[in-house]
C-alpha cells in the first residue's frame, strides 16, 4: 500500500515466510532492515520509498504516520524494505504491473507490523483511513520545486513521472538536502 498505488491487497503470509525461511540472504538482509530507521527530510511521491541499493527508507516529509497516537513509520519501512529485497534477492515483482506479487507481499509486512504496533481488532482499516489519503494526495503534488532524494528507487514510477524526478533530484532544494546527509 505504502508506495506505488493504493493497492492493498495483501500477499500470502505463509508464503512470505517461506520465503523467508528459504533464501538466506534475503531474510538476513529483512533482519537489519526492519530496523532501519527513515529518512524524513525529502518529498516522497506516493509517501514512502528506498533507495536503489535498499540501505536507505525514505518517508515523505508531508506524510504523517501517526495513528492512534502511535508512530507508524517502521510499517511503511517494512513495506519498503520487504519489496526490495523481493526484488533485489529473488527477482519477484520487478515487473510492478505483471507481477504484483512483490507489493502485494510488502503490504503484508506492513499489515502484520499494523497489527503489532496498533494491537486492536480494526488496526488495519484505521491505518489505511489515515494513511491511503495521504498517499493518494502525494499522487498529484508537484515535484519540480520538492527536494527529492538522488538515490531514490525509481520502481514503480512510469517513464514520464521517472524524467520528472531525475530532473527534481538535481533542483537546488533537492542539492541542499541531499548535502544534509552527507552522502
Amino acid at each position: 500500500m505504502s508506495s506505488g498505488d493504493i493497492d492493498d491487497t495483501l500477499g500470502d503470509a505463509e508464503y512470505l515466510k517461506e520465503l523467508r525461511r528459504d533464501n538466506i540472504p534475503f531474510e538476513r538482509y529483512l533482519c537489519l532492515a526492519f530496523f532501519y530507521k527513515p529518512i524524513r527530510s525529502f518529498f516522497i511521491p506516493f509517501g514512502a520509498g528506498i533507495s536503489e541499493d535498499g540501505r536507505r527508507v525514505y518517508i515523505s516529509n508531508d506524510l504523517q504516520s501517526i495513528v492512534q497516537g502511535v508512530e507508524c513509520e517502521s510499517a511503511l519501512v517494512r513495506h519498503e524494505v520487504v519489496e526490495w529485497g523481493l526484488r533485489y534477492f529473488l527477482k519477484i515483482g520487478e515487473d510492478y504491473q505483471e507481477d504484483p506479487r512483490g507489493h502485494r507481499l510488502a503490504n503484508r509486512a506492513e499489515h502484520d507490523r499494523v497489527l503489532q504496533l496498533l494491537d486492536r481488532s480494526d488496526a488495519w482499516e484505521l491505518y489505511t483511513t489515515i494513511i491511503d489519503p495521504q498517499i493518494m494526495r502525494e499522487e498529484r503534488d508537484e515535484i519540480k520545486k520538492r527536494a527529492i532524494p538522488r538515490d531514490l528507487a525509481l520502481y514503480p514510477y512510469d517513464d514520464e513521472f521517472r524524467d520528472a524526478l531525475q530532473l527534481a533530484m538535481w533542483n537546488d532544494i533537492s542539492e541542499e538536502e541531499w548535502s544534509k546527509l552527507g552522502a
